[in-house]
C-alpha cells in the first residue's frame, strides 16, 4: 500500500505546488510547473522516495497523480 500523503509531498516538493491541489486528477495539463524537466525530477524522486526502479515505459507513463499511483504500486509489488 502507497502511503499517498507521502507520495503528495514528493509531488509537492519536486513541483512547487501546494499539497491541497494535489489530487488524482492532477496531471501536465492543469499543472503550469509540470514540464518534461520537472517530470524527469519527479520521477527521480519518487524512486528515491519509495526505493524502487521504473522503467522508462512506466516513467512515460506516469501522467497523472492517478497513474503514478497505479505503477508505482505495481513496481512496489513485484
Amino acid at each position: 500500500m502507497i502511503d499517498d500523503m507521502k507520495l503528495k509531498e514528493v509531488i509537492s516538493n519536486v513541483l512547487g505546488v501546494s499539497i491541497d491541489i494535489i489530487n488524482d486528477n492532477s496531471s501536465p495539463d492543469n499543472i503550469d510547473k509540470w514540464d518534461s524537466l520537472s517530470h524527469l525530477n519527479l520521477v527521480m524522486a519518487i524512486e528515491a522516495e519509495f526505493d524502487v526502479e521504473l522503467t522508462p515505459e512506466d516513467s512515460m507513463d506516469m501522467l497523472s497523480v492517478k497513474l503514478i499511483r497505479m505503477i508505482l504500486s505495481d513496481a512496489l509489488n513485484n
